[in-house]
């Protein structure tokens, strides 16, 4: 039976039963608790799912989500299916392809599908393209609420350049202006939100689900990790900006209005300006995050 739905305090039904029995047979519940009586997720449930996550090292959040669901029922968990090459977007080099692979190769399948998906939307600056794959615009979520892509229009960026020119001035307007004129279905987001995007699309959160920069920063739902601990999807934070880890030492992100989104290197942050065409550097990550959404 695979899980449909995040299952939180307060739910009910046939799945709620049936992640209480395992849980009960885990003797997860207080020594009082013999038998299950209802199909409601209440406290006694609650303390059980931070109980059974503390034990196996997932963040205790009292929630059962994909990674909480896929240690309780292991049996039903599909056999590891290896990531090609393939299935990497062609826009990627192979030297960044190859280590990527490697960590997505013991990744769980959620954390694949978001960085393959996030992927697709990143310029790689060793494979040579005149626009970004995807651009940057201020206050834009890559994927709607109702899970369209955010398709940048020529009225889009006009609109933006009225609202907030000091975020289209020096060439950008014009350069996103073209890569429009040259990919009518070109997309677009700030840092935020292509990451918020990305786990909308992947259904971790729910299709309203919005968090700023410095928001997932201090969002009960991320907890602050080692470097040496970062596993594909992780986020990447630093004060006004976020990223996502997408592994082998590389990262994708929505780096700004001459760069649009990229793959950049996780130590070594350097983006390519389509306006000014030059290598820029860029300051380092201070901070990684462990989503508890998967």
């Amino acid at each position: 039976m695979p899980l449909t739905r995040t299952l939180r305090y307060g739910s009910a039904g046939e799945d709620v039963m049936r992640v209480k029995q395992r849980l009960l047979a885990l003797n997860c519940y207080d020594a009082r608790v013999t038998q299950l009586r209802s199909s409601t997720f209440g406290r006694d449930t609650l303390k059980a799912v931070f109980a059974f996550q503390a034990r196996i090292g997932l963040t205790a959040d009292g929630v059962v989500g994909p990674l909480t669901y896929a240690a309780l029922f292991p049996e039903e968990m599909p056999e590891r299916i290896p990531v090609e090459r393939a299935s990497i977007p062609a826009q990627i080099g192979d030297s960044a392809a190859a280590a990527i692979l490697q960590s997505l190769d013991g990744a769980s399948k959620i954390r694949k599908s978001i960085v393959l998906d996030a992927l697709t939307f990143a310029y790689d600056a060793t494979q040579t393209r005149e626009y970004p794959t995807s651009l940057y615009i201020r206050g834009g979520n890559l994927y709607n609420t109702d899970l369209t892509p955010n398709v940048i229009s020529l009225s889009r960026i006009a609109s933006g350049a009225r609202r907030q020119p000091e975020f289209y001035d020096g060439g950008r307007r014009e350069m996103m202006e073209r890569a429009v004129e040259e990919n009518p279905a070109i997309t677009g987001a700030d840092c935020s939100g292509g990451v918020v995007g990305l786990l909308r699309h992947a259904g971790v959160v729910k299709p309203k689900f919005d968090l700023s920069a410095d928001g997932f920063a201090s969002s009960g739902s991320t907890r602050t990790i080692a470097q040496e601990e970062l596993l594909s999807a992780d986020l990447l934070h630093k004060s006004g900006h976020i990223g996502l880890y997408a592994g082998g030492g590389f990262a994708v992100e929505w780096m700004g209005g001459a760069y649009g989104c990229q793959i950049t290197k996780l130590t070594r942050r350097r983006g390519w300006n389509f306006v000014k065409h030059t290598t820029d550097r860029f300051g380092a990550w201070t901070s990684f995050l462990r989503p508890s959404w998967y």
